[in-house]
């Protein structure tokens, strides 16, 4: 009776056992049919870790890890690559493995299982799209079949639902790093007290409405600068791209005459201020368009290129100044003016 007894405890024992001993999956070889029109995978990456279990099987007292055979980005990986057609043509993306959380529960002959999978889809290095799926069996045999049955499915469906997805949306992904940023300069403004420049109209006294400032020997002062604006940011054939439009501008209220001085000499020193805006908006244009940018960098360059264009903006009036002592030095002048109005003729932008 004793070793009787022994051998059925022992038979019940693997039988309890066996409930949990496939504790590795497989994924079948099986060609999905569905295949994406718009993607291909091009790489499987594990974002839980390379060496993380895909859940648990728990039952007889004991638990154990639930595994994909060889890991499960090259689990994937290898089922993707040899069962879902791919163009290559189409864009690449890489399938991130957020959740897998496949738990089964052995009572007797029920096996209870409770599957979880995340999938987030990556283009060009950036996540547009995750999938989530859940589900949940009951059986009466070893469960190894559904839970490889649920991760094809989960596979092959999530891949249906981006593909749909990516058609309708892919065109307004950026796809490519680099940053395209198309410059113009601008030619009219919506600023009332702003004159914009142009060849074809100088400037005149009457520009010149604000309130006299300082008491110093200067007769008149220009306030002139250049707008940057961003009047368009889109995708076209997966590069992100600007549309900016830089504009040199004179402000009326800032700028100001004193009477003694309402003359053509000093108009002239004043329109050559306003003449060096104009010059180094058009440098800066230039060097927006010389200037390589991408996703990480555009706004800084962009910000680092209009710097950098004021101080040489500020630098060119004080030397402007010192050099015809604001006008006064009367042969300066005419160099200056001369030299002036011949660039800004010949630079291209007016």
């Amino acid at each position: 009776m004793k070793t009787l007894f022994f051998i059925l405890v022992l038979s019940a024992g693997v039988f309890a056992a066996h409930a949990i001993d496939r504790s590795t999956i497989a994924l079948k070889n099986m060609q999905t049919s569905y295949a994406p029109k718009s993607f291909y995978i091009s790489d499987v990456v594990d974002d839980r870790g390379s060496n993380a279990a895909i859940g648990s099987i728990s039952g007889a007292g004991k638990k154990e890890d639930l595994n994909l055979q060889n890991g499960t980005a090259a689990s994937l990986k290898n089922f993707i690559n040899h069962n879902v057609a791919a163009d290559k043509a189409t864009q690449a993306i890489v399938l991130h493995i957020d959740k897998m959380d496949i738990n089964v529960h052995a009572s007797g002959e029920t096996r209870q299982v409770e599957a979880a999978i995340t999938f987030s889809f990556y283009a060009a290095g950036k996540k547009v799209l995750e999938t989530s799926g859940k589900g949940q069996g009951q059986m009466d045999e070893d469960a190894g079949d559904y839970i490889e049955g649920f991760i094809r499915k989960t596979i092959e469906s999530d891949l249906q639902r981006f593909d749909g997805w990516w058609q309708q949306n892919g065109r307004s992904i950026a796809t490519q790093s680099s940053v395209k940023v198309n410059v113009t300069i601008g030619r009219t403004t919506d600023k009332p007290n702003c004159i914009v420049y142009s060849l074809q109209r100088p400037l005149s006294i009457s520009d010149f409405i604000g309130p006299v400032e300082g008491e110093g020997n200067e007769m008149a002062a220009t306030m002139s600068g250049i707008n940057m604006t961003n009047n368009n940011m889109q995708v076209q054939n997966g590069q992100l791209v600007l549309d900016i439009t830089i504009t040199p501008v004179f402000s009326k209220t800032e700028s100001w005459f004193k009477e003694e001085g309402k003359n053509a000499h000093v108009l002239a020193h004043e329109q050559a201020h306003l003449d060096i805006t104009a010059i180094k908006a058009c440098e800066l244009a230039s060097a927006i368009r010389k200037a390589s940018f991408t996703e990480e960098n555009y706004v800084k360059l962009l910000e680092d290129l209009q710097k950098q264009n004021f101080k040489d903006t500020r630098e060119e009036e004080d030397t402007y100044d010192n050099e015809t002592n604001h006008g006064i030095i009367e042969d300066k002048q005419i160099e200056w003016q001369s030299r002036l109005t011949k660039q800004v003729r010949e630079i291209g932008c007016y």
